[in-house]
């Protein structure tokens, strides 16, 4: 569980959102995955480009009608269509036994069920599944037409947190995920995908892993580790 600061998180949340937001604009509204599509596409991007793995996307829902058939089909299929995809050979094995998983449970390839459980407990519920951690569990039901009430940690948001000092520099993304909900006490599932968005576009193009590049950055002013580097 994250540990408390000195300064109040919830100001240093609303003020790194009122910064980033001056920087890239409001996000441009997109249609929405359904829940299952939103997870079958997260499941496929972790540790993988965007484009490629909306590609591999595309590719499976192309060759299957729907995911049943994904489900029911063979595991060399599945990953020879998401071949370009980080660990294909893990993932492929690991997607079909998701989706097998969730019908023999639940009836059918569907997160209908999740609609009746709050946030928590459908988070819990989804990373049980092999293969889910925080981020895709979260951004199935953030991202998704679910519309859920959870942020959404990756490699990028997670270390621009940490830079800030927002949360400690070890601070694992369970970490930075209780803190950011501990803050965003006004923040509802739209400001929150927006967040998400503003600090990875952060991560990725100024607080990149390689480099901070702390003199371009809208934080600046308000960043600890900036400020370490001006003393």
């Amino acid at each position: 569980m994250q540990t408390s600061f000195d300064f109040r998180q919830t100001e240093d949340l609303r003020s790194i959102r009122d910064c980033l937001s001056l920087q890239f604009g409001k996000i441009a509204d997109k249609e929405r995955l359904d829940p299952v599509s939103q997870f079958v596409r997260y499941f496929l991007g972790s540790r993988t480009l965007e484009h490629v793995s909306w590609s591999a996307f595309a590719r499976l829902i192309t060759r299957y009608r729907n995911w049943d058939a994904v489900a029911d089909a063979p595991t060399s299929d599945i990953e020879a269509l998401i071949r370009d995809v980080t660990f294909p050979e893990k993932k492929a094995p690991e997607l079909k036994a998701a989706l097998r998983k969730i019908r023999a449970c639940y009836g059918k390839i569907s997160f209908d069920f999740l609609v009746d459980l709050d946030i928590e407990q459908a988070l819990f519920i989804l990373k049980q599944i092999e293969g889910v951690g925080p981020k895709i569990a979260a951004a199935t039901l953030n991202f998704s037409t679910f519309h859920g009430r959870a942020f959404v940690v990756d490699t990028h948001v997670q270390r621009v947190l940490q830079r800030f000092g927002f949360v400690r520099a070890n601070a694992s993304i369970e970490d930075v995920y209780d803190a950011v909900m501990a803050a965003a006490d006004d923040f509802n599932a739209d400001d929150l995908c927006e967040l998400h968005y503003y600090l990875k576009t952060l991560g990725q193009m100024t607080c990149s892993h390689a480099q901070a590049q702390c003199f371009s950055c809208p934080l600046s002013d308000i960043c600890l580790r900036a400020s370490a580097r001006a003393a």
